[in-house]
């Protein structure tokens, strides 16, 4: 198997995206981006089928250039209890691709005249803190506020993620934390800004952000599957989303609507996803000078609500997201008309390397691989993980790799694919079972006569278990 068929691109913090569909590419391009391989629906399903074969991947992909669909079809399951399926129409959770929404809400409401990007946020939602007083509407959106990420504190998942009852309680929770740094100055990534953007937008129209939501984004842009996901309500065609722990899947646990709102808080579709690029860029939803707005680098490789930056030679606006139990990306080529969406309903999901690898597909470039996973992440996969009644791998960190060793001499080095998805030279793919404070509980991995897993085991049990057989790693 060749090295770059699982290499990946990360886009760069480069270039500024202009609003509506730019010329072709010219020199910076690669290779030839117009020509999509003839036989490319074949090629994009033998490229997404071997992670759904290790149990990797569950979900369903699409890939349309011009508004024609190259590539759409579902993998796995989308209810496990009753072994329901995919499909190419079934609902997923987007997590952080609501951001994207969210932004354009905020620039509906400023073409109306009832906000201005940079307005302190405080004036539209009194009782904030004095030390938030120079937070403006647009810090908020490209993340520049200095706000602490309130999905990353220790009680989010236990207590704000279960009870919160209004996007103020969540925020609220940070109301005697200091800001990481002064307003404006750095940016860092956090949930927090868009939250509060959706309670802001609720005061200023008075009605619920997701009715809200509707009125001023979603219908301007006939998307009818795309929506709350109040895991309280009755969504058809929803998929379930499931959580990997000590080697066994699990029902992802629910988040109330209040604890993302505005930040990862809808479900939708391939197809919607797809309908959302065409309606964006073809200015059904914002003036163009809102859209010039929205994908303008700020300097940080964000513009609102997504990422600026480029891959294979050409411009890229993209978002991914990550939820409990669901992890997706929508990547947008805007110059060459070419969208890519993963929705997946794992955690284990490598979306961006999927969507990344089918990019280079269709524009018929090699991949290029510059994921790196920091060395303190890999320490905490370093140890002993059962996959059988009488067999064990262990993971050593070798360098700045990841290694899996097994029976006899076998040593598999292993390439991130995401933070927590390897692969290695023989196409061998391995996945590991994280909790939220960041442990590893259990492995997935695929091997030869299908996917093994198991919980983590200490080195104790590990030496009992080894000294009869280890797994089997080596050649397919």
């Amino acid at each position: 198997m060749q090295e770059t068929r699982r290499r990946i691109v990360q886009f760069g913090l480069l270039g500024a995206l202009l609003p509506g569909r730019p010329a072709r590419a010219g020199a910076d391009s690669i290779a030839s981006p117009e020509i999509t391989p003839p036989d490319f629906a074949a090629r994009a399903d033998a490229l997404v089928r071997p992670y759904a074969r290790a149990g990797i991947f569950s979900g369903a992909v699409i890939v349309a250039r011009d508004g024609a669909v190259l590539f759409r079809r579902a993998y796995g399951v989308a209810q496990r209890e009753w072994s329901v399926p995919n499909t190419p129409e079934t609902r997923f959770r987007i997590a952080s691709l609501t951001k994207q929404f969210t932004a354009a809400a905020i620039l509906k409401l400023q073409e109306a005249g009832r906000l201005r990007l940079d307005d302190p946020a405080a004036r539209y939602m009194p009782g904030l803190p004095a030390t938030w007083a120079p937070i403006t509407l647009r810090m908020l959106l490209d993340h520049t506020a200095g706000l602490p990420n309130v999905t990353a504190l220790p009680d989010y998942p236990t207590l704000l993620a279960r009870t919160a009852r209004t996007p103020m309680d969540v925020v609220g929770r940070l109301y005697r934390e200091a800001l990481l740094f002064p307003a404006g100055s750095a940016q860092e990534y956090s949930n927090t800004g868009y939250i509060l953007l959706a309670a802001i937008v609720e005061g200023i129209t008075g009605a619920p952000f997701a009715a809200a939501l509707h009125r001023l984004v979603l219908a301007p842009a006939g998307l009818a599957e795309t929506g709350d996901a109040d895991p309280a309500a009755v969504i058809p065609q929803r998929a379930a989303g499931y959580h990997r722990a000590a080697g066994q899947w699990h029902n992802a646990p629910p988040e109330v609507p209040a604890a993302v709102l505005g930040a990862g808080g809808l479900v939708s579709t391939l197809d919607d996803l797809l309908a959302w690029d065409a309606a964006l860029f073809s200015g059904r939803v914002l003036r163009p000078a809102s859209l010039a707005e929205m994908v303008r680098d700020g300097g940080h490789g964000y513009g609102l609500g997504l990422y600026v930056g480029r891959a294979y030679g050409q411009r890229l606006l993209s978002h991914g997201g990550f939820l409990d139990g669901f992890s997706a990306i929508k990547d947008s080529y805007p110059d060459l008309g070419l969208t890519v969406v993963v929705l997946g309903n794992t955690e284990t999901t490598p979306a961006q390397t999927v969507s990344r690898r089918l990019g280079a597909l269709a524009l018929g470039q090699p991949e290029v691989s510059e994921i790196a996973v920091p060395a303190t992440v890999l320490d905490r996969y370093v140890g002993f993980y059962r996959t059988g009644p009488r067999a064990v791998v262990a993971l050593v960190r070798e360098g700045d790799r990841l290694v899996a060793r097994g029976a006899g001499p076998a040593r598999l080095a292993l390439t991130p694919e995401s933070d927590r998805v390897f692969v290695a030279e023989d196409g061998t793919r391995l996945a590991l079972d994280i909790e939220p404070d960041g442990r590893a509980t259990g492995l997935l991995l695929d091997l030869p006569g299908g996917a093994r897993s198991g919980p983590r085991i200490d080195a104790q049990t590990a030496r009992r278990i080894g000294s009869r057989r280890l797994a089997r790693l080596g050649p397919r």
